[in-house]
Formats: structure tokens, C-alpha cells, sequence
């Protein structure tokens, strides 16, 4: 009963009064432990009375007061939570009853916090710190089908959804710039980078098509072409290395952009933008690794290269995620101009790289075996995180392994691939000792029996290969474990592996057994040969 007096009350007060019922209500909510709480019972049925009322302008007031609150109150979780509540915990799509009243509480929260952006604040008072950060918290809790809404008037007929666009666009990356020159590396400031580039990540749309051709950039597609084609321009000169602020201004940039990717619809991301990105972050790859400069270059470089591998594993992540959730037999169009094309083409760019150190689609460029493994690692890296539930790690490897596994199978043993070769067969390891068995074969066009047993010849072959102990040490171990899992996850492996080629294996390991220097390498041998032998 006392909720539903105060939903009559607030919507009372909504047109003329919204500031001070909500300062009432945030000051009442502190005499209580479990505001938190009563806000969460309460917040739907606020915002859908708020949303149905008459006052067009109803939920825009309430909700606004409540941005105001949590930069007025910046060391306070009271108004934040309030704030949550009037905006939902889910990002539902379905608000087209109520469109017009959320876009104008959306332009309306937004411009606020553009203003609380755009005011100068003194960084060394930890009170004007906070109130710095709380304007990015407000545009990061806006649900992002809110600024969806606001993205679909960008191109329709709505002048103010430009124009605020326009304007955080150009605020939030003055402000990236900003922290890129200044490189302040104490908390706050890594806190406020970091919101900085999730803001833009969740608030602006990856990628806008105008027929207006005078049209400002205000996609954050054109926040990462400025700065990451910046970088790699100074990287092709020889002569000379990318200058720092470009390089992390490029770090959060691209923070941002997979920021973007996880939540993104497939309609709302253009598929040729997606894969120009990619296409920059394959380039960098394999540019950082010939690239020269001083310490302080090359250690920003490294948190650039490491940001590109969080790229592709995120591209994984998301490009399966969404295939989890379709039929498994289900074909899925990689020509459509989407985010889901863009995804679908990244991952096969991904595969040529590996498979065939180039992509035909970039003018037949060549990788180093360096890249390779970068690339490498990172999937290794993506397979140990992925903790998902649904089949996207299963699906990654049906798609992956089996063309892995041949490359592996046909390819020479030289210098020039043992070390993406070492990165491949922990990657296999990973995935296999994961998954716990080889039913995710069943997923692709593959038999069972035919990838088992290439993926034991694949290793027994890697395992047997010469060379010097440095590169040949970790290629042996790594060998040997993909052996001991394979042997693990099927108990019965006279079922898929002939005897000839198990008595060839027993010898091989036996050899390494008696010879390798690596103590680990030795223990794991003597492991395999005990097993083989009973």
C-alpha cells in the first residue's frame, strides 16, 4: 500500500517537482539498510507508471533527477541504485509502446551528462574525482536498447538525436585523447579510462549509413579508423615509431570496440566496417613485431598487441555465442553485410592467416610465423576463459581442430613453424582436456575415429620431429600432453588407433624417455609408455 501511494505521489510530482521528490525519497531511502532492495521490488512499476502517465515528459523529469542525484551525491550508491531501477536491470528491446518518452529521457540524461563531462574538475580532490566518473556511470547504465532508439532517429528525422550524438562522440573522445597525452597510470585515472571506453562501447553505434554526405563521424567505428590507422601509418615508415599518445589512444579505442561486440544486434553493425577493423588488427600484428622504438614504445606496443589477441578472442566468443543459439545443422549466411557476416568472415580471415600465412583478400600479405603464434595463443587463451554453459567452445572446435589438425599432419617441421606448431598443439590440449571428450567431432563433418586418430599422429609427429632444445623442448612437451589426453578421454584406444601405430608410439616415447634433458618431458613419457604397455 505505501508503494502505491508513493507511485501516485511521484507521478504527482513528476511535471514541476521531480528534483525534490527524488531528494526526498534518496534521503528517506538512507534511514534504511535495505534501500537497495526496496528500490528493485518497486523500480519496474515506478518506470511503467511513469511511462504510462499523460505527462509526456514525466519519466524524462523523475529519471533526470535522479542523473542529477548521482553527481550531486557522487560518493553515494543510493541514487545509483535508484537510477538502476528507473531504467530496468535487462537491455529489453520491446519499448515501442513507450518510444517517444524514452527518447526523450534518453537525449535528455544524455545532454546532462555531456554538460557534467565538459565541466573542469579538479583532479586532485578525490570528491571531484567521483564526480568526474559519475557521468560515465550514467551513460553506461543507460540500457542499451535505449540508445538504440536513439541511434534509429540519428537517420530518420529527429535533429537533436544528431546533434547529441554528435556531441558525446566528439566529448568522449576528446576525453580518450586527453588521458592518451597525459598517461596518468594511478587508480582513478585507470578507472576513468576504462569507463571512458566503455561508454563509448556501449552508447554509440559501431557504424552509421547517411545519405547526408556532410555528415559528422559519430560512430565509434570512426573513433577507432582515426586514431588505429594513425598508429599503423607510423609503423609502416621504418624510419621512424608511432608516437605514444596514438598508441594509447588505439588501446582505447579498441577497448571500446569489443566493449560494443558482445551486446550488439546483427542488424546494428555494418559487416564490411566489422571486417575493415579486424582487417587493421591483423596488420598491427603483424607490424608490432618487426616494429623498433624506445622502451616506453615498446612496452605500449605490447598492451596494443595484447588488446589485439582480447579483439579476437572476443570475436570467438561472440561468433559462436550466436551460433549456440541457432539449430547446430542450421546454415548461417556469411555474405549478409551484418555483424554476425562481419564475425563469420574475421574467424575464416583468422583461419588463412594460420593455415596458410596469408589472406588472399589482403593482398596476398604475408604473416610471420610470430603472428601465427600470437594468434595462437590467443584461442588458447579464449578456450582456458570460456566458461559458457551452451556449445560456442564445442562449435569452436568442430570448426577449428579438424583443418588444424591436417595442416598440422601435411605440414614440414621446419624453423619456420615449429613455434606456431607448439602454440597449435596446446591449443588442441586445451580444448580436448576441456571438453573432456571428442563429441564435439559430431558437431562438423568430421568422423570421431578419423580426427582421434589424427590428432594422436599429429602429436606422435610433432613429438618425433628434431631440432634445437630451445624451440624443440617445448614442442615435446606440449606433444606429449596431447598423447596423455587423448589416451585419458578414450579409455579404449585400440578402437582407434591400430596396433602398428601404438607400438610405434610406445618407442618414440620410450626414446624421450631415455634421452630428453627435460625433467617434465621424462616424466610425462615414462607416464605414457606405463599406460601403452598394459
Amino acid at each position: 500500500s505505501i508503494s502505491c501511494i508513493l507511485c501516485n505521489v511521484m507521478e504527482v510530482n513528476a511535471k514541476e517537482y521531480a528534483d525534490d521528490f527524488v531528494h526526498c525519497l534518496i534521503i528517506s531511502a538512507q534511514q534504511h539498510e535495505n534501500h537497495k532492495l526496496i528500490f528493485e521490488n518497486n523500480g519496474e512499476r515506478w518506470k511503467s507508471l511513469l511511462l504510462e502517465s499523460d505527462e509526456d515528459c514525466a519519466y524524462r523529469n523523475i529519471l533526470l533527477a535522479a542523473a542529477k542525484a548521482m553527481v550531486d551525491m557522487p560518493s553515494s550508491t543510493i541514487p545509483l541504485s535508484l537510477f538502476s531501477c528507473l531504467v530496468g536491470m535487462t537491455n529489453d528491446s520491446n519499448l515501442t509502446d513507450s518510444e517517444r518518452k524514452i527518447l526523450i529521457a534518453t537525449i535528455s540524461v544524455v545532454r546532462f551528462a555531456i554538460d557534467e563531462l565538459k565541466l573542469s574538475q579538479d583532479v586532485h580532490e578525490e570528491q571531484a574525482v567521483f564526480k568526474r566518473i559519475s557521468p560515465l556511470l550514467i551513460l553506461r547504465r543507460l540500457p542499451r536498447a535505449y540508445y538504440q532508439i536513439l541511434h534509429k532517429h540519428i537517420v530518420s528525422d529527429t535533429e537533436s538525436s544528431r546533434t547529441i550524438m554528435y556531441e558525446l562522440a566528439t566529448e568522449l573522445a576528446h576525453k580518450i585523447r586527453v588521458h592518451a597525452l597525459g598517461n596518468d597510470e594511478g587508480s582513478l585515472a585507470r578507472e576513468e579510462k576504462m569507463l571512458l571506453a566503455q561508454a563509448a562501447g556501449h552508447c554509440l553505434p559501431f557504424s552509421v549509413v547517411s545519405e547526408l554526405n556532410n555528415e559528422s563521424p559519430i560512430a565509434l567505428f570512426d573513433l577507432f579508423e582515426k586514431t588505429f590507422s594513425a598508429t599503423l601509418e607510423k609503423m609502416r615508415l621504418s624510419e621512424s615509431s608511432p608516437g605514444l599518445e596514438n598508441i594509447r589512444e588505439s588501446k582505447l579505442a579498441l577497448f571500446a570496440v569489443c566493449q560494443h561486440i558482445p551486446e550488439a544486434s546483427d542488424d546494428d553493425v555494418s559487416g564490411n566496417a566489422f571486417v575493415k577493423v579486424a582487417s587493421y588488427v591483423f596488420e598491427f600484428l603483424n607490424e608490432s613485431q618487426t616494429t623498433c622504438g624506445e622502451d616506453c614504445v615498446q612496452q605500449e606496443l605490447a598492451k596494443l598487441h595484447t588488446g589485439c589477441l582480447h579483439f579476437l578472442g572476443v570475436v570467438f566468443d561472440s561468433l559462436f555465442a550466436r551460433k549456440a543459439k541457432k539449430s547446430v545443422k542450421q546454415q548461417i549466411d556469411a555474405d549478409e553485410n551484418g555483424l554476425l557476416g562481419g564475425l563469420m568472415w574475421t574467424f575464416q580471415f583468422t583461419s588463412s592467416i594460420l593455415f596458410n600465412g596469408a589472406i588472399a583478400e589482403l593482398e596476398e600479405r604475408r604473416f610471420s610465423a610470430s603472428t601465427r603464434t600470437s594468434i595462437f595463443n590467443a584461442m588458447v587463451i579464449y578456450s582456458q576463459s570460456c566458461t559458457a554453459e551452451d556449445q560456442r567452445l564445442a562449435l569452436f572446435a568442430s570448426e577449428l581442430l579438424p583443418e588444424l589438425m591436417k595442416w598440422v599432419n601435411e605440414a614440414a617441421i621446419d624453423d619456420d613453424v615449429r613455434h606456431p606448431l607448439a602454440a597449435s598443439l596446446q591449443l588442441v590440449y586445451t580444448i580436448v582436456a576441456k571438453l573432456g571428450s571428442f563429441d564435439w567431432v559430431a558437431l562438423g563433418n568430421e568422423s570421431e575415429l578419423q580426427i582421434v586418430r589424427l590428432t594422436f599422429r599429429c602429436a606422435l609427429k610433432s613429438l618425433c620431429s628434431e631440432g634445437g632444445a630451445g624451440i624443440i623442448r617445448p614442442l615435446r612437451l606440449v606433444s606429449m600432453k596431447v598423447i596423455l589426453t587423448v589416451i585419458a578421454v578414450n579409455q579404449n584406444l585400440a578402437k582407434y588407433i591400430e596396433p602398428g601405430e601404438i607400438n610405434h608410439a610406445v618407442t618414440a616415447v620410450r626414446d624421450v624417455a631415455n634421452r630428453d634433458e627435460s625433467q617434465e618431458v621424462r616424466q610425462l613419457a615414462y607416464e605414457i609408455c606405463h599406460i601403452l604397455s598394459i
